[in-house]
């Protein structure tokens, strides 16, 4: 380890997070909402938590037709005729093209975000790689350091002036 003594590294970590958006009723404002944050050191278990983050809200917003107890065989249809967000987030969570590229992306130290529009709200799911950097440590005391080694460093005669 180079550096000043006291020093060391603090390795790479990841910030992730779900922010829903949307407007606030008869306000006009569109106000943001955190739905999950996690910090991790590995890029693997950030994209593997974002993925099941987003099929968590996909679960959420609209239930599997295939899991749900409720949908009957007659409510299911063989296709979506429009892509709705939840069936968006359940594809991009599933496809491993898709999580090989934001490997590579996290390898080089870029952000993966993957914004998913729904009506007026919007989703996003990010993870945001933060670099490894050095941290300081201060010595406990360091003027009570200072003072001794200026005393010791007197003479006796001198320390029974003082």
């Amino acid at each position: 380890m180079s550096g000043p003594p006291g020093a060391y590294r603090l390795p790479p970590s990841y910030l992730c997070y779900v922010l829903a958006e949307g407007p606030v009723y008869r306000s006009g404002q569109i106000l943001p909402y955190i739905l999950a944050t996690l910090r991790t050191r590995s890029p693997e278990s950030a994209l593997e938590w974002l993925q099941g983050q987003a099929r968590r809200v996909a679960g959420l917003l609209d239930p599997e037709p295939t899991r749900s107890r409720w949908v009957t065989p007659a409510m299911r249809m063989g296709r979506v005729p429009v892509p709705d967000a939840p069936t968006e987030m359940r594809v991009w969570s599933d496809d491993p093209d898709e999580a090989r590229a934001a490997r590579e992306r996290l390898a080089h130290g870029v952000a993966v975000s993957v914004v998913v529009p729904d009506g007026p709200d919007r989703y996003t799911f990010a993870i945001c790689p933060r670099p490894a950097r050095r941290l300081l440590v201060a010595p406990v005391f360091p003027l009570r350091d200072q003072l001794r080694d200026r005393f010791l460093d007197q003479s006796p005669d001198q320390r029974k002036n003082r």
